[in-house]
This record gives C-alpha cells, sequence and structure tokens, in this order.
C-alpha cells in the first residue's frame, strides 16, 4: 500500500497579519500561485516562498482570513455524500 503524503504544515512563525495588519503568529495562509505554473522536474522547490510570482497572505485568525475571502472560504463544508460516487 502506498503511503499517504502529508501536507505540509504552517512553519511556526510570526508576519504581519494581512487583514489586520499586525505582527502575529501565522495561523491561515492563502497562496496564489502564478498561472501556467508546473511543480513537474523542478524537485529544488521545498517551499511556496521559493516559486517566483507566487503570491503568499498570512493571517493570524480564522476570523482574520474570512473577513477578506468572505464567509465558510477557509472552512471545510462538504458532507459524507459529497464523496459518494454515483
Amino acid at each position: 500500500m502506498p503511503r499517504k503524503r502529508k501536507p505540509k504544515a504552517i512553519p511556526n512563525i510570526r508576519r504581519k497579519c494581512h487583514a489586520t495588519g499586525r505582527v502575529l503568529k501565522v495561523e491561515h495562509r492563502y497562496i496564489e500561485l502564478p498561472a501556467g505554473f508546473e511543480a513537474r522536474g523542478k524537485k529544488s522547490i521545498t517551499d511556496y516562498e521559493d516559486i517566483k510570482g507566487a503570491i503568499i497572505k498570512n493571517y493570524s485568525s480564522h476570523e482574520a482570513a474570512e473577513s477578506v475571502h468572505g464567509k465558510d472560504s477557509f472552512t471545510n463544508t462538504y458532507t459524507e455524500d459529497d464523496f459518494l460516487r454515483p
């Protein structure tokens, strides 16, 4: 059985919050990659900050992130029925 790859966790860093403008611990990140970016063949890239043209917006809380991107944009709203095949 293949091993499941775990997503990379947010590092324990303090950055300026995009919504509030205060320097706090990063809880959520919004990452925009440039159009046409492909990760194939780029083994040297280990973090999104290494990608040229990537826009990373850091947020200090769940509420701050949703105040900018809209309600339930950072909340998982899936149900069990969404994963059933017809």
